[in-house]
């Protein structure tokens, strides 16, 4: 477990300069305009796409059943939970998943998914879950701290932010959490530290994929932190 809060105790900075992004304020208070959340809805289905083929990897490259059932858990909720709300946008928009197959990723989203599938090509489970791992966890803690603040309810965007504030969501991740403590316990100290920079570039990787670069338009996957620091580690 200390091997987790370590590597996210070293990411606070970064998740306290997202914090601030106008995209998160926005999405809370319903603000935001609804073609830039169309931008990042289509843009999120391109990445979640290649982001459930990485969990077939994990999968294969897995030692035991439970290993399996774990990765399959993350696979869906990323197919089933997350698709549903995604699906429902997509069809506001007079969309479906044919038509988010005709559309290039923008390249910030293409350098992250290159950058996932690197990692994966090597064939280490617990380099994988420090690619795939950030995205989880991230959304779980940002749409519970949003769904937090009482008028988040009079969001355009509620259906959105709740079903990543789930109860039962957090509680996978705190499952997800602890099986990569598992995994990385005991690993080397210089194996522990290649894993924490994996999981170090997938931040950037995951911020920048839009919502640092483009603060205005698109979010990209989004972190966030609270000033407390306790309240970080609820997962574990």
């Amino acid at each position: 477990m200390a091997f987790m809060k370590d590597i996210l105790t070293r990411n606070i900075p970064i998740w306290e300069e997202c914090a601030a992004t106008p995209f998160v304020q926005e999405v809370q208070t319903g603000k935001l305009p609804l073609e830039k959340f169309k931008r990042y809805m289509i843009q999120d289905s391109i990445y979640l796409k290649n982001y459930a083929r990485i969990y077939g990897k994990a999968i294969f490259h897995a030692d035991t059943l439970r290993e399996i059932q774990l990765y399959y858990s993350m696979l869906n909720f990323v197919n089933d939970t997350e698709s549903e709300v995604r699906l429902d946008y997509l069809k506001q928009f007079c969309m479906t998943d044919n038509d988010i197959e005709l559309i290039a990723p923008l390249p910030e989203n293409q350098n992250y998914i290159d950058f996932m599938f690197e990692i994966a090509s090597h064939g280490k489970n617990e380099e994988i879950l420090m690619a795939i791992l950030p995205c989880m966890l991230s959304y779980s803690y940002i749409f519970r701290k949003l769904a937090a603040v009482p008028t988040s309810r009079q969001s355009r965007y509620w259906d959105f932010i709740k079903d990543y504030a789930d109860e039962q969501y957090a509680e996978s991740c705190k499952e997800w959490s602890a099986f990569a403590g598992y995994k990385c316990a005991g690993l080397s100290e210089a194996n522990k530290k290649y894993l924490a920079d994996i999981f170090e570039k997938d931040l950037p990787g995951c911020v920048a994929n839009t919502a640092v670069k483009s603060k205005s338009d698109i979010m990209g996957r989004i972190y966030v932190c609270n000033n407390h620091r306790s309240d970080l580690f609820m997962w574990f």
